[in-house]
């Protein structure tokens, strides 16, 4: 899987980069035909009080762009969350795809 994160108006540090690798690499367990996964990060400038962080996760799948995005006060926080956002779109769309699969196999055998 390739891996590329962006950080815009946020300097990514060294041991972010190794967390967010660790975290993405679980994707990779989940569904092995992901191609591309892209991790921008961002300090959101619309807020007047504090930093707010917008964490955007985009994955391509073969026949498919899965995307989830975040905003929290803390930027790993906001990593996690959007994380859990496209593990649950990754599971939805490999149960989707099974599904469709057996009931093919349905119909070619005529039940």
């Amino acid at each position: 899987m390739n891996i590329t994160i962006v950080g815009k108006n946020v300097e990514v540090t060294e041991p972010l980069k190794i967390y967010i690798e660790e975290k993405t690499a679980h994707l990779e367990k989940v569904q092995q035909q992901i191609l591309a996964c892209r991790v921008d990060i961002s300090r959101d400038t619309h807020h007047h009080k504090g930093d707010i962080f917008r964490v955007e996760i985009n994955l391509n799948i073969p026949h498919k762009l899965l995307r989830a995005v975040e905003f929290r006060p803390d930027a790993r926080e906001a990593l996690d969350v959007c994380l859990d956002k496209i593990a649950r779109q990754v599971r939805e769309y490999k149960g989707k795809k099974l599904s469709l699969r057996r009931i093919a196999r349905l119909f070619k055998l005529g039940k």
